[in-house]
């Protein structure tokens, strides 16, 4: 496996740009590595951009397009093992499942793993 797109500048940047809460660039700068990947790759990147598609609808308030956007980026996560591309996906997803329903106020963080 390449893992085409694997600590590129557009990678780390969309890491820093969704620690700041700029999810919408962040998934601008995935989709990027996600348009060079494919197999399991790919699915991640599909993965995280639907995540920070979410938090976009979460931010606007609109539940219907949180709900269908995370429902695809959980989907995708399940196929994936816990740990990808020096993430770990478990806690990603418990820190944006806290966030959307309202158990913590503090935006998730993205930490890449050694």
């Amino acid at each position: 496996m390449s893992h085409v797109g694997f600590m590129t500048p557009e990678y780390l940047e969309g890491i820093r740009l969704f620690n700041q809460g700029h999810y919408w660039h962040a998934h601008e700068q995935w989709e990027r590595c996600w348009l060079q990947s494919d197999g399991d790759d790919a699915l991640y990147y599909k993965a995280i951009i639907q995540a920070a598609a979410a938090l976009v609808k979460w931010r606007q308030g609109n539940a219907v397009g949180l709900a269908r956007n995370w429902a695809k980026s959980c989907a995708h996560l399940d196929l994936l093992p816990l740990r990808y591309l020096g993430l770990d996906l478990v806690d990603l997803r418990t820190q944006i499942d806290r966030v959307i329903s309202l158990q913590s106020d503090e935006f998730p963080q993205i930490t890449l793993l050694d």
